[in-house]
């Protein structure tokens, strides 16, 4: 019985070692706490069995092993004495003698390196390790077995594996729907309404598309409707808000509303103009207002306010409101030369750059154009829009205008005197046809428009070539190309309003009126000579009589004509005969095409 004691002892001993408790005045409660506290913990993991039979027998042994103990010493030697019952260094361990040991306990005796070096070889791996592993594969397992299942459901409704990866690299909570009772439903219920060919396209477009059903989407749409909001034009700008709830919907409308007291009308612009503000909650919003109230210094119920949020950039409430108080404070600490500064800053949408950013490109742009710190501030103030490009992208802009011809000297002075040429880009057709007009049409030379670089930010379907053509249909100018030496150029730089009111007058030219729709017509002719019929500018130049035939009476069916002779005879060029285009009679130019049969 002794032995039996003795032995019993030192498993008792060996238990509470694994454990890592300190023998106390009653050791076996402790045990049993901590036993049952790490069989709750592996059990919840179930990571030390291989199924829930063999976890529950294992508890259970070491729960009647513990009792068993217990009674024992308690009957048969009294309180236990661990002093003289360790293990001496020469003795092998017999922790593993007794397999009743529970197999948390027996896992945790290698974790804890509490065996002495006996058992522990160097080739096995310490727990924390294998645990982590296990973890790791379960739940890699699981997480690859659940993707499978949600991209087989997507293949199942048609939609292809290019577009599904795409959506779910966007959209992850669809990886943790379930199949059966929310991804599938979703995805027929869009089906029906939309077919499979749309669907992937609307996926492609907004991949969080399935969280709503086709009703609600309905619903929001009708409910912007009823309050006046164009919803085409916010489902084209800003998808995603219409898959909010209506009543999200509703709440951020009303609380923009009341917290800036605008106007159904005003609220109305502001959504067509930031469309993507409808995405969010009132609390983003709202601190969006409050922002831009702290760096305007202006209530939120003022005009002021109301007119700059409605001319900001349009990325002012994607932004979030704290990023948008921290980089445009930064901006205006930096290079403001005054407080009005914020309000440019808020409209060009500076706060698009980051703090770091915005002062590696300033440094550049002094090193690239030679400003002072006075200048840097004066240019940055007026342009913040400039800390948005690129370094790269400015030094492309400058490299361009001197192979366009400029001296360096010249763009230096051009762009410390208009800095927005900056932010051009000069490779763009756009740009290339803006210098072609106004070298080859207007007859300037490089050292004018460098004496005037504004020149070169105005539009030439909008603006530039509305005023030229006004001037040349009145007879104001003898050709577009005659326009500086008529001394009238100056009147190029005008406003719409000023143009108008000079040239415009009843008494002197009553059959032409400069308004919107002269504006318009201008443009579609532009647009007939440039990309209908593809004739350059310097072509146009030399054929100014285009600008003044008739659109629809002589240019677009003489065209046509000419074009069809030229696709059934390869050695007719529609362009060969510009002039007898616009310049013959309609007799005169009759006879030119019966000389070609």
């Amino acid at each position: 019985m002794c032995l039996a004691g003795s032995v019993l002892r030192e498993q008792l001993y060996l238990v509470c070692s694994s454990l890592a408790i300190s023998p106390s005045i009653d050791p076996l409660r402790e045990a049993k706490t901590r036993v049952k506290m790490i069989l709750a913990k592996r059990l919840t993991a179930r990571l030390l069995a291989k199924d829930v039979n063999e976890t529950i027998f294992t508890a259970q042994a070491g729960r009647a092993s513990m009792q068993a103990i217990r009674n024992s010493i308690i009957g048969s030697q009294g309180a236990p004495c661990f002093s003289h019952c360790k293990d001496s260094p020469q003795e092998q361990s017999r922790v593993h003698a007794f397999p009743v040991l529970p197999m948390c306990a027996r896992l945790y005796v290698l974790n804890d390196h509490l065996c002495h070096g006996h058992i522990h070889s160097s080739k096995q791996q310490p727990w924390n390790s294998v645990r982590c592993k296990l973890i790791t594969s379960d739940a890699k397992s699981a997480s690859a077995g659940k993707a499978a299942a949600v991209q087989a459901e997507f293949a199942k409704a048609g939609i292809s594996a290019e577009v599904t990866q795409k959506v779910l690299k966007q959209y992850k909570p669809y990886l943790s729907w379930d199949v059966e009772t929310k991804l599938r439903p979703a995805l027929q219920s869009w089906l029906q309404e939309l077919g499979i060919e749309q669907l992937s396209q609307q996926l492609q477009k907004v991949q969080r598309l399935l969280v709503c059903t086709p009703q609600e989407r309905t619903e929001v749409y009708l409910w912007l409707v009823s309050k006046g909001v164009n919803a085409a034009m916010i489902q084209q700008k800003a998808p995603r808000v219409m898959t909010r709830e209506l009543r999200a919907v509703q709440s951020t409308f009303e609380a923009l509303q009341q917290a800036a007291a605008l106007s159904d009308e005003q609220i109305c612009t502001l959504f067509h103009k930031h469309s993507e503000a409808l995405a969010y909650g009132p609390e983003r919003l709202l601190g969006t207002f409050q922002a831009v109230s702290t760096m305007l210094g202006v209530p939120m119920t003022l005009d002021t306010f109301r007119d700059v949020v409605l001319a900001a950039s349009s990325r002012l409430f994607s932004t979030n409101p704290s990023t948008l108080l921290r980089r445009v404070t930064f901006f205006c600490q930096l290079y403001a030369t005054g407080s009005h500064v914020a309000k440019t800053a808020l409209i060009c949408g500076v706060f698009r750059t980051s703090e770091a950013l915005m002062q590696i490109r300033a440094a550049t742009l002094r090193e690239q154009l030679g400003w002072d710190s006075e200048q840097l501030k004066q240019k940055l103030s007026a342009f913040p829009k400039l800390l948005n490009s690129e370094p790269s992208t400015i030094a492309c802009n400058i490299h361009a205008m001197q192979g366009a011809g400029f001296s360096q000297t010249q763009v230096w002075a051009m762009c410390t005197q208009q800095p927005a040429l900056l932010g051009l880009k000069w490779t763009s057709d756009t740009s290339v046809e803006k210098v072609h007009f106004v070298t080859l049409l207007l007859g300037l030379r490089l050292d004018d428009i460098a004496a005037r670089p504004p020149l070169l930010t105005y539009s030439v379907s909008g603006f530039l070539g509305p005023r030229v053509w006004f001037l040349y249909q009145t007879g104001a100018i003898e050709a577009p190309n005659t326009v500086m030496a008529s001394g009238l150029f100056g009147y190029i730089n005008c406003s719409n309003m000023s143009f108008s009111k000079r040239f415009s007058a009843s008494s002197a030219f009553p059959s032409l009126v400069f308004d919107s729709v002269f504006i318009d017509h201008w443009k579609q002719r532009w647009d007939f000579l440039r990309k209908h019929m593809k004739l350059s500018v310097e072509t146009i130049a030399a054929h100014q009589g285009l600008l003044l035939a008739s659109l629809p009476d002589r240019l677009a069916p003489r065209w046509q004509l000419l074009s069809s002779i030229a696709s059934e005879r390869a050695d007719f060029m529609a362009q060969d005969h510009l002039t007898a285009l616009a310049t013959l009679s309609d007799q005169d130019f009759a006879q030119v095409i019966r000389a070609f049969g």
